[in-house]
């Protein structure tokens, strides 16, 4: 399983780049990126933008289609995984842990991946997909469908997805992070290499 780190905003609430937002000491990407190891990700990219500053991760991804927004990095993350299964995480939901991912995993079956709804709204950056759901986004960000909830729903009605009320626990911890908390911003580092095969 890949897992990416979706982390190619612009940050106009925050007001910076969420990336190198600290909580807890930590920057959120560094944050996010261990999330995804301790849910099993053999591997863990970034997914960011050209022209964003460099971040201290070996493994990045950068948008193949530029100004798309999140389903642009879901289709890089789904190029970059091949086959088997993609585990995305959004940079700024600090509230997602690795158990999350294990609840979405019994969700999963051959060729199919899950994601969660929360109070009728689907969230589709905290989920996984399928590595068949790849044509499916390069046909949607090629018709200039960006929707990352239309993704879902697609996928959904063609069999390759499930879509499962959150569990009540995390009702308050899906939210994304818009304001910066106390604390300062950790410095950009070096990120230029693509993620190992």
């Amino acid at each position: 399983m890949l897992g990416v780190v979706l982390a190619g905003g612009e940050g106009r609430r925050m007001g910076r780049d969420k990336a190198f937002v600290e909580v807890s000491g930590e920057p959120l990407w560094r944050r996010q990126v261990g999330v995804l190891q301790r849910a099993g990700a053999v591997r863990v990219a970034v997914a960011r933008r050209r022209g964003q500053a460099p971040i201290g991760h070996a493994g990045c991804l950068l948008d193949e289609y530029e100004g798309r927004g999140p389903l642009a990095g879901l289709h890089a993350g789904l190029k970059a995984a091949g086959s088997g299964r993609l585990a995305v995480l959004a940079v700024d939901m600090p509230g997602v842990d690795e158990a999350w991912f294990a609840w979405l995993a019994g969700l999963c079956g051959p060729g199919s991946g899950a994601a969660a709804s929360s109070g009728g709204v689907i969230e589709p950056l905290a989920a996984l997909y399928p590595a068949e759901a790849l044509g499916e986004a390069a046909s949607r960000l090629e018709r200039g469908e960006l929707s990352a909830t239309g993704f879902v729903l697609a996928l959904a009605g063609a069999g390759m997805m499930t879509v499962a009320a959150a569990p009540p626990a995390y009702a308050g911890r899906l939210r994304s992070l818009n304001e910066p908390p106390a604390g300062p911003s950790a410095p950009p580092g070096g990120c230029s290499s693509p993620p190992p095969r």
